[in-house]
């Protein structure tokens, strides 16, 4: 059986869900990011506020900056919730969100990544 690229694994899970590609091309640093979010403890499932520290938290020092310049596209208002749902989802992350739910996550976890960023390390 021939392995499949990438790309055509996104392409056949795009179809299945019936969305169109992503806005722009999905950065690697963003796709590593989403696959270290696991939300599997109590606390951290707790709240989206709690979940996106978590996140921050795993990122164990990396620079965020190419993860926020990527939110920062994603919300600048050109994009729809069904995008917003297509790039969350083509990384296969543990938990998801309703339609709509992807936009508030990404909202909180660009305000806690400007918050981070004022802060010294």
């Amino acid at each position: 059986m021939q392995k499949q690229s990438k790309r055509q694994r996104q392409s056949k899970r795009r179809k299945r869900l019936k969305m169109r590609a992503p806005p722009v091309e999905i950065p690697q640093a963003f796709e590593q990011f989403v696959r270290s979010i696991y939300p599997e403890t109590p606390v951290v499932a707790d709240s989206l506020e709690s979940m996106a520290a978590a996140a921050i938290e795993n990122s164990y020092g990396n620079d965020l900056r190419p993860v926020l310049a990527y939110l920062n596209e994603l919300l600048d208002g050109g994009h729809s919730d069904a995008e917003l749902q297509y790039v969350w989802s083509a990384q296969s992350p543990r938990y998801n969100f309703s339609l709509g739910g992807h936009r508030v996550f990404f909202e909180e976890l660009r305000r806690q990544i400007i918050a981070k960023q004022g802060k010294p390390g």
